[in-house]
């Protein structure tokens, strides 16, 4: 869809891109891809989630470091990555995100 034209950070009426679908579906292959081509990582929805907040929700611990590799922060909007870990008892999903913080 991408190579046809559609706008790489495109959103649906929720606000959600490519890249919050894709890390909500679970979709390893497809988020490495959009990244690669510069997708927006750290774009917020109208419900205040993120790419990292569907990776730590989902528990899926691979697309959560290729967000945070790409440089996504885990403290944007009002589901930071952090705060849900915490919420669904995810200590694995803390630990990843505690792990690229930058002091």
């Amino acid at each position: 869809m991408i190579d046809a034209g559609v706008p790489l950070n495109v959103v649906n009426p929720r606000g959600d891109t490519l890249l919050i679908v894709a890390a909500y579906q679970q979709h390893p292959g497809t988020v490495a891809e959009l990244l690669r081509r510069g997708a927006d990582a750290s774009a917020v929805n109208a419900m205040g989630q993120t790419a990292i907040s569907c990776a730590v929700f989902r528990d899926n611990e691979p697309i959560l470091r290729l967000l945070l590799e790409a440089d996504a922060d885990p403290d944007l909007g009002t589901h930071r990555g952090v705060a849900i870990a915490d919420q669904f008892g995810l200590p694995r999903m803390r630990e990843v995100i505690e792990s690229y913080r930058r002091d």
